[in-house]
């Protein structure tokens, strides 16, 4: 396929998007597979940003004004990727999107993958869009980790992004010191790192499951801590 066309589907699927809402995307190679991904050959990564608002209020300990932003905002990626999706079956292509909520999965179906299967991070970084931080969250450098994920796979044929394969966190350590579980390790990350020499899951889930009990099973402070995306340039 010409770079035009390629350029004309870049476009068709950015007028889906931003009419959804979605102002930050990339598009990665899924060839061979990314793991736990269906056999097509792009992924389209969504990004959506959190009200800065909320995090703010999450600083000064409204867990509740997080928890709601955090669900609305994966509310808007699941509608969002669905639109994609359908737009994309509409034009003739094949295509399955991805839920952006962890905590209360969408069941999986014909073009829909139950949250949780794919790590859109994963795709994120393949599509040139950020990297991973110190207590593995990914960090876009507009938005930081100020925002929720969701994919979409396609065989769409779409320009893809540089794969970003280094941390640019650097010596900074915000999201370590404000984290409650002590979960990062203050090492820099690289593509292909296995994710416990970074970060020990296990910490933050056991500091979530306490937290689960007042109702809100987020906790974000290192999302509010990191210096990346404290204001918006666009």
């Amino acid at each position: 396929m010409s770079p035009e066309s390629r350029d004309e589907n870049r476009l068709f699927v950015d007028g889906v998007l931003r009419d959804a809402g979605i102002d930050l995307w990339g598009a990665a190679t899924n060839v061979p597979a990314l793991p736990l991904a269906p056999a097509l050959p792009a992924a389209i990564s969504l990004l959506a940003r959190l009200d800065l608002r909320a995090l703010t209020r999450l600083e000064q300990g409204d867990l509740a004004a997080y928890g709601n932003e955090y669900r609305r905002v994966n509310a808007l990626l699941d509608a969002a990727a669905g639109e994609l999706v359908a737009a994309l079956l509409e034009r003739g292509c094949e295509a399955t999107g991805t839920s952006a909520t962890v905590y209360e999965p969408l069941p999986p179906s014909g073009n829909w993958l139950a949250a949780g299967v794919f790590a859109h991070k994963t795709a994120a970084t393949r599509a040139g869009l950020g990297w991973i931080g110190k207590t593995g969250l990914f960090v876009s450098p507009e938005a930081g980790p100020k925002l929720r994920l969701a994919t979409v796979f396609t065989d769409l044929a779409l320009p893809v992004g540089i794969p970003v394969t280094e941390s640019s966190c650097g010596s900074c350590r915000a999201c370590l010191e404000a984290c409650p579980a002590r979960a990062g390790r203050d090492i820099s990350w690289r593509a292909g790192m296995a994710r416990d020499l970074l970060f020990d899951a296990a910490a933050c889930e056991h500091h979530m499951d306490g937290l689960e009990m007042s109702g809100h099973k987020v906790c974000g402070l290192c999302v509010a801590a990191c210096p990346f995306g404290r204001t918006r340039s666009s």
